[in-house]
């Protein structure tokens, strides 16, 4: 009996080092991310729009997008840093990422907005709280 009890043993403990316990288990709802084998389509990266400048339809420049706001995995609006001078008294302006293009010309790429600088200095500014991690009305 007591071998049978060493051979019971000894076949738990082969199972539990091939198979551990582990402290943390996911949720029974969530699964596993495996990275991607090929890229999906996209129409254009996050580092071709950061830090670039927009320009409107006579090719004046409105402001350079600062931030991208994501939610459910799309980029729903660009912050525009629009105004000031090298930074200082600049006004942070939410605009709607749809309304962004990337347009060609003279073999060149630039971002396009249909608006004037006009119109987006008077729109609603925002202050990025740190704290919070979060752009908020200013």
């Amino acid at each position: 009996m007591n071998r049978t009890l060493l051979v019971a043993l000894s076949f738990c403990m082969a199972i539990a080092v091939a198979h551990p316990v582990r402290a943390e288990t996911a949720a029974p709802d969530s699964k596993v991310v495996v990275p991607m084998e090929a890229l999906p389509r996209y129409g254009s990266l996050v580092s071709a729009w950061y830090k670039k400048p927009v320009y409107d339809l006579n090719d004046k420049k409105v402001g350079v997008i600062t931030d991208m706001l994501f939610s459910g995995g799309e980029i729903n609006a660009v912050m525009l840093d629009v105004g000031g001078f090298l930074g200082i008294g600049a006004k942070h302006v939410a605009i709607p990422a749809n309304d962004i293009s990337v347009t060609e010309k003279n073999n060149k790429t630039w971002l396009t907005i249909n608006t004037t600088k006009d119109i987006v200095k008077k729109a609603t500014g925002y202050k990025y709280d740190a704290a919070e991690h979060a752009w908020k009305v200013k």
